[in-house]
């Protein structure tokens, strides 16, 4: 008899071990929704009309600074910052999003809305580095928009001109990036887009 009910036994335990459980389905569907939402983060970041107006205004800005001076003026030199800025703004997007997936960081803003002004401009600037994790388990620092911040320009260093492709110029160039999201940061706190 004991060996019947082994026999069982081991005829259920593969169908068991092929169903999964409620628990099991719903991390499994918690992670694909993470995993969708990290993309659509990524292509937000990258070629959505907010990135790429970033990516103009950047090169157009340059482009009338004429710098890098080696790439002239004109379209040719145009177009090689506007390369340049979307190359970083690539690499910033692959490590901040890479980095924030590992360590849990919800790198999406969120406004206070309420308050007076100095409180929310304190919520505005404490919040573009010190975010909610997305598994609801407290607060922590934003690893991964300050390693994409710090990773971009030193990588830009690959095609930029000898002249500014010093470390000096990509840490320079990853304090103006820091202020840049700082202030956005500020105008999305006091400024609601129109749906």
């Amino acid at each position: 008899m004991a060996s019947g009910s082994a026999q069982q036994t081991e005829a259920q335990a593969p169908t068991e071990a092929q169903a999964p459980t409620q628990a099991q389905t719903q991390t499994q569907t918690q992670t694909q929704i993470k995993d969708a939402n990290h993309f659509e983060n990524f292509k937000r970041k990258l070629i959505w009309k907010g990135p790429l107006a970033k990516t103009a205004v950047s090169a157009l800005f340059n482009e009338i600074r004429n710098s890098p001076r080696e790439w002239g003026r004109g379209i040719d030199g145009f177009g090689k910052r506007a390369g340049s800025s979307f190359g970083q703004r690539a690499v910033k997007a692959t490590v901040e999003l890479g980095v924030s997936e590992w360590t849990h960081e919800d790198l999406h803003y969120h406004r206070q809305g309420t308050g007076g002004f100095m409180s929310r401009v304190k919520h505005a600037i404490v919040t573009t580095y010190w975010v909610p994790r997305d598994n609801g388990t407290g607060q922590t620092l934003a690893v991964g928009r300050l390693a994409g911040t710090f990773a971009a320009p030193q990588v830009a260093r690959l095609w930029l001109p000898d002249r500014v492709a010093t470390f000096g110029a990509a840490a320079q160039s990853a304090g103006a990036t820091i202020g840049l999201d700082v202030g956005l940061n500020i105008l999305y706190e006091f400024w609601r887009p129109r749906k």
